[in-house]
């Protein structure tokens, strides 16, 4: 509670008596009052996202000719949120992609407006896709830092409530941080491995997905993006200095640009330590779950610098692997192009490789 009133003491002395002692019950309706005000500034920049699939069928006109034409299926419902001024809008790759190539997206604004959309691109290692609308000066976010974020900070979800309730709010705090997960998305049965997410209780519900996560400041903390069906109130966001990558290139370039080292990993665990009798607790080991996949990119920058299946790479030009300094969070905050210097454990032979990183290409 000490944020709320340092954020508000502004506004303290002008509802209470300076004389009295702020109790509780006044701490509350300090709460209350941030809180409608995160939701009223953020209102106008959540936009429901309808996705339909485009297919030719063969149908008969009135004079009995057969003739193709173009029909609209929908195929799912999701959350976004605008991101500039000029139309940009940030969502879920799982949301634009349950629709096939032939997808087409429909924008509707909190005032009712309507638009089709253009997806300007996926996200290839994170849960992340931009669609643009064409118009002008429209309501957008500010964005947090979602670093300073800890556990028991209260937030507030915005999305699209089971695709039929738009902007709905709901309000929680944030129960766990760091959190490696597998997403099961129920329309493809693709699973989306997700690294250092945050989990929160405030309710998320199916269509909430590609909304933002807010604090009391009214700025983006996080991208909502699963719900583990298993407990209660157990969501998941992606936090949003994961997506600055994504968010900054597009605004710079139009495009989404990501670094790429090519290879998979797992974020090392204790627990994963012992089961697989690795040598260390911490750091980035080179290995999948999913025995069909590449562990390491033929002919990418991992391969050409010499890492090999099972190192553990536990420093990243001098920043420890861990935590919320997962691999792909710090590999992320490097260009294309530019060289880092890897530490790896290999065995028990601690090794430097230098690294020259390259661009994803979808």
């Amino acid at each position: 509670m000490v944020s709320v009133i340092a954020l508000c003491s502004a506004n303290l002395f002008s509802f209470f008596d300076k004389s009295k002692p702020v109790t509780a019950v006044d701490l509350s309706l300090d709460e209350q009052e941030a809180t409608i005000r995160a939701i009223a500034s953020n209102e106008k920049a959540v936009v429901n996202i309808i996705v339909y699939d485009e297919n030719e069928v063969r149908m008969m006109d009135a004079s009995g000719n057969y003739r193709m034409v173009t029909e609209k299926e929908q195929k799912g419902r999701g959350t976004g949120f605008i991101i500039s001024a000029d139309g940009f809008i940030m969502t879920n790759k799982h949301v634009v992609e349950s629709a096939s190539k032939n997808g087409s997206y429909r924008i509707i604004l909190n005032t009712g407006k309507q638009y089709y959309a253009q997806l300007i691109g996926k996200d290839p290692i994170n849960d992340l896709a931009v669609l643009k609308i064409f118009e002008k000066n429209l309501s957008f976010v500010k964005l947090g830092d979602s670093n300073a974020v800890k556990i028991g900070t209260t937030v507030i979800a915005i999305g699209n409530a089971l695709g039929l309730y738009q902007n709905s709010a709901t309000k929680g705090i944030i129960s766990g941080l760091g959190r490696n997960i597998s997403a099961n998305e129920e329309a493809s049965g693709k699973i989306e491995n997700l690294d250092n997410i945050m989990q929160t209780d405030a309710e998320i519900n199916p269509g909430n997905s590609g909304g933002p996560l807010l604090d009391l400041n009214g700025k983006v903390v996080g991208i909502n993006v699963a719900v583990d069906s298993n407990g209660s109130a157990i969501g998941f966001a992606i936090p949003i200095n994961d997506a600055r990558p994504v968010i900054n290139s597009i605004l710079k370039s139009g495009r989404i640009i990501r670094s790429r080292l090519g290879l998979r990993y797992q974020m090392l665990t204790p627990e994963i330590a012992i089961d697989h009798k690795l040598n260390r607790t911490s750091g980035a080991w080179i290995a999948t779950s999913d025995n069909d996949a590449e562990v390491i990119t033929k002919g990418g920058p991992a391969e050409k610098a010499g890492l090999k299946e099972n190192d553990i790479i536990f420093e990243v030009n001098g920043i420890k692997v861990e935590g919320k300094n997962t691999l792909q969070s710090i590999i992320q905050r490097y260009k294309p192009g530019d060289k880092i210097g890897l530490k790896i454990l290999r065995g028990n032979n601690v090794l430097v490789l230098v690294v020259e990183l390259d661009e994803f290409k979808l």
